[in-house]
């Protein structure tokens, strides 16, 4: 985990990068915490925020050198049901990485409000494991994940930038080519994974040409219902 704090008028946090940020959706899961903090925030007494819409903008892969990555995130629009939240991710010495937003829904819990979220962060040993459980076809691939204690946000659901994650790293496996990087993604998030589901990330390439590619990827349960519906979008940098 790491810490997220206040600034301004915004939320900020920092990452270590590793291994296990080689991909660009490992962006993910600090793009959600400092982009959910913000929103929860501003969410009316005895209210959640839910993702339901997180969407990045690629300059660059992160780093896996042991350098520290920053978010900053802020509110930028709230109601009293939805909010949208907007920020960025700078690598160590200030260069730009990515773009991020995040749609929120205030929501009312079974249980009580936490105090605060939790940043989560994958143990490295779990991340090269589910990297490893990846099955790929022509034009397509699948990767299937239990719902555990390593992977749920306080309220006992998957965390919305590890689904992030799981969905960038399904979908770079469908395309499989190295000259193509994620340049945008889009997930929206139409129902929670429950702790202790079976999450299912299904990848297909829908377009594929020499400079760009286009992947879909659905994310369900054991119920069959989609939890994710994601676009990526890849093209070569060169």
């Amino acid at each position: 985990m790491f810490a997220v704090t206040v600034f301004d008028d915004g939320h900020r946090a920092e990452m270590a990068t590793g291994p296990w940020s080689s991909s660009a959706g490992s962006l993910g899961v600090l793009a959600d915490s400092v982009l959910g903090y913000p929103l929860i925030t501003e969410a009316p007494t005895g209210l959640w925020s839910v993702s339901t819409e997180i969407s990045l903008d690629f300059f660059r892969l992160p780093p896996t050198d042991g350098t520290r990555l920053r978010g900053e995130g802020r509110t930028v629009h709230a109601t009293a049901a939805t909010g949208l939240a907007e920020g960025s991710i700078f690598d160590q010495d200030g260069g730009l990485v990515s773009r991020c937003r995040q749609w929120g829904r205030y929501v009312r819990l079974a249980g009580p409000v936490p105090d605060r979220p939790a940043a989560v962060s994958p143990a490295e040993g779990l991340v090269n494991e589910i990297r490893e459980q990846v099955a790929v076809g022509e034009g397509q691939a699948e990767l299937r994940v239990d719902v555990g204690d390593d992977l749920v946000n306080p309220i006992g659901t998957l965390h919305g930038g590890i689904s992030l994650w799981l969905t960038e790293l399904t979908a770079t496996a469908a395309v499989s080519r190295p000259d193509l990087v994620p340049a945008s993604l889009t997930v929206t998030y139409p129902r929670p994974f429950p702790h202790g589901d079976v999450a299912t990330f299904r990848a297909e390439v829908v377009s594929h040409g020499r400079r760009m590619a286009v992947t879909r990827i659905t994310g369900s349960g054991r119920a069959g219902k989609p939890c994710v519906v994601a676009t990526v979008h890849y093209q070569n940098p060169h």
